[in-house]
């Protein structure tokens, strides 16, 4: 598994350049995905190699949980983030059903997440 390699899935184009310039300072590659369907093709096309996934919670036609829920199905063991600003306890407890790593509040500051995912490698 290629620990330095992440894929952040977000709709908002700002926050994701914001992570790929912010986690690339911190020798991270992060690849970047605007919905989950999209977020999927990428992960099968690197056939799953990722050491982390950041998923936005509230996203246009899949939601985080759902694409979390269809990369686990799939076989992805690796860590998961999730990225809101508003998640509700119901939604919470629903994704911690997928051995969620972490949960980050937007906004956040980019060096507390990338200390997390680099404690790991």
């Amino acid at each position: 598994m290629n620990s330095r390699r992440v894929l952040c899935v977000d709709d908002n184009v700002s926050l994701q350049s914001s992570l790929k310039i912010g986690l690339g300072n911190y020798g991270l590659e992060v690849l970047t995905s605007s919905d989950g369907n999209d977020a999927l093709r990428q992960y099968k096309e690197h056939a799953g190699d990722f050491g982390a996934i950041l998923t936005d919670n509230d996203m246009p036609q899949m939601s985080g949980l759902e694409f979390v829920q269809s990369v686990r199905e799939i076989g992805y063991k690796g860590r998961i983030v999730v990225m809101s600003g508003n998640l509700k306890p119901e939604r919470l407890r629903a994704y911690q059903t997928y051995a969620i790593s972490g949960f980050f509040h937007k906004p956040f500051e980019v060096s507390l997440l990338a200390t997390m995912l680099l404690q790991h490698d």
